[in-house]
C-alpha cells in the first residue's frame, strides 16, 4: 500500500514554501517548488544567513486530472520567478492552492511530492 496524502507532506512545511513554475502536460500538472522542509526531514540542511527556511527543490505531480482551473493573477509579473504560498489544501482527490502566482483549484487519481 502506497503512503496516504498527508505522510508525503511530512517535514515540509507548505506554507512557507514556494512555487517556482506550473507544467502542464495532457492529463498531468507539475508544480515546481521549493519546499521548505522542517528539521526531521531528511534532505534538511539548515539555512543560510540569509534564509528564514532550508529550501528544497522538488516536485508536485498530478496525474489522471479530471477537474483543473487555473486563475492567473493579474500582477504575477514575468520578471518574479518564485511566488509565496498563502493558502494550500488536500482533501482526497481534490487539490486547492492559492499564491501569488494565482489560483490553483484540481481533482486528480494521483498526487506526488518529490524531492530533488
Amino acid at each position: 500500500m502506497g503512503k496516504s496524502i498527508a505522510s508525503r507532506f511530512e517535514n515540509i512545511d507548505i506554507t512557507h514554501s514556494v512555487l517556482r513554475a506550473v507544467i502542464i502536460n495532457d492529463d498531468e500538472l507539475t508544480l515546481e517548488m521549493d519546499f521548505c522542509l522542517e528539521e526531521a526531514h531528511p534532505d534538511y540542511e539548515a539555512p543560510g544567513a540569509d534564509e528564514d527556511c532550508c529550501f528544497h527543490p522538488g516536485l508536485l505531480k498530478f496525474a489522471g486530472i479530471s477537474k483543473l482551473g487555473l486563475d492567473r493573477a493579474e500582477n504575477a509579473g514575468e520578471t518574479k520567478r518564485r511566488f509565496a504560498i498563502q493558502s494550500f489544501n488536500i482533501e482526497g482527490t481534490k487539490f486547492d492552492m492559492a499564491c501569488e502566482w494565482g489560483d490553483i483549484h484540481l481533482q486528480a487519481r494521483s498526487i506526488r511530492v518529490l524531492t530533488e
